[in-house]
């Protein structure tokens, strides 16, 4: 796992907001210059009514860019949530639930 420095996003022209919005290629691109394979990307927004976070992640493999999400979960799992999904992507095993 390889996170992008505040320089890289910055030449890469990526903000908060664009990062959320980016395509996966460019990201993909990003990805590789940290030293990465591929980019997984995602956001954590706390959500007082679900009682925890809201994570929604993307993940582009075989010419198709997955979408999932989990509500209402501790940080921690928020994060396992993503790995398991890249984990059953990346193995051909399908869209995460």
């Amino acid at each position: 796992m390889a996170f992008p420095t505040a320089a890289q996003l910055s030449r890469a022209g990526l903000d908060d907001r664009a990062l959320r919005n980016a395509e996966m290629t460019k990201l993909d691109t990003l990805a590789k210059k940290t030293g990465a394979d591929q980019a997984l990307s995602g956001s954590l927004v706390w959500s007082d009514k679900e009682l925890g976070w809201i994570a929604n992640w993307r993940l582009a493999a075989a010419g198709k860019t997955y979408i999932w999400q989990v509500r209402g979960v501790g940080f921690d799992e928020a994060f396992r949530v993503a790995i398991r999904g890249a984990a059953q992507i990346l193995s051909g095993n399908g869209q995460p639930e």
